[in-house]
């Protein structure tokens, strides 16, 4: 009896409040919807992993002693800080998701957030293996530079010829132990070889890196040429001012290994 009257209260409440009961479709929507963002989340934090490797693989920190840094000051230096940012963001979204399923109440905060890293980690290492950090990395740094310079602290770390580090793209062949370069603001320096450097092949229109020492506001004399990895891509997009890259041509340039 005291079950009947309850039933009616409610019954009572609701329709004094106009409130209709949710049909099954809409938890069922609901739960799915939960599960498919914190899928895209877990995709999203395993590609930043993968970028954030393919980062670290290129971090030159064999070359502390000719670069004058200290491995701490090459870490700082080159730490992705806004792939890490937003890392924690995706597995943020990947927790609060889970914890609103329908058993997420039921696993410790630390438990859920522990698994999102862990299975980030993996996923990331997957997307490693098959490049789909570094291919994604100059994709959007090609079709938009300024998420190169914003995303990718490399181009920040090379473009610094006062320390001796410039990077650019080659825009004329050698001559006389010099060619010239463009750089990242669109810049053209003179670079100067040495004579008894060791030979190899560059195409015009290729990223390299450089190290040397800067000579004056657009002379720059090289000890060591080396090719571009992570940023290549910003150099892609031609913006006004850089060199046309095709039809690429080809020009021995001094390097030492």
């Amino acid at each position: 009896m005291e079950i009947k009257n309850l039933d009616e209260k409610i019954l009572q409440q609701l329709q004094a409040h106009k409130i209709k009961p949710k049909g099954r479709w809409y938890f069922l929507l609901k739960n799915y919807s939960i599960w498919f963002v914190g899928i895209l989340a877990l995709l999203a934090a395993g590609t930043a992993v993968s970028i954030m490797i393919y980062f670290f693989r290129y971090s030159d920190f064999g070359m502390r002693g000719e670069i004058n840094k200290s491995w701490a000051e090459m870490l700082i230096l080159t730490m992705p800080y806004l792939w890490i940012l937003f890392l924690g963001i995706f597995v943020f979204v990947i927790y609060y998701n889970l914890k609103h399923t329908k058993t997420g109440y039921r696993y410790p905060i630390w438990l859920i957030i522990t698994v999102a890293v862990s299975a980030s980690i993996f996923l990331g290492g997957f997307f490693t293996l098959i490049g789909w950090g570094e291919e994604l990395d100059e994709m959007l740094e090609k079709q938009t530079p300024v998420y190169g310079q914003m995303m990718n602290p490399h181009i920040a770390f090379w473009s610094n010829p006062e320390e001796g580090r410039l990077l650019g793209i080659t825009s004329s062949p050698l001559k006389d132990n010099e060619f010239n370069l463009v750089d990242k603001d669109d810049k053209e320096w003179t670079i100067v070889t040495r004579e008894e450097d060791e030979k190899f092949m560059i195409v015009i229109g290729q990223p390299i890196r450089l190290l040397g020492e800067k000579k004056s506001d657009t002379r720059f004399e090289v000890i060591r040429i080396m090719p571009m990895m992570p940023g290549r891509g910003f150099f892609k997009h031609m913006g006004p001012g850089r060199p046309n890259m095709s039809p690429p041509m080809m020009s021995p340039i001094p390097m030492t290994r």
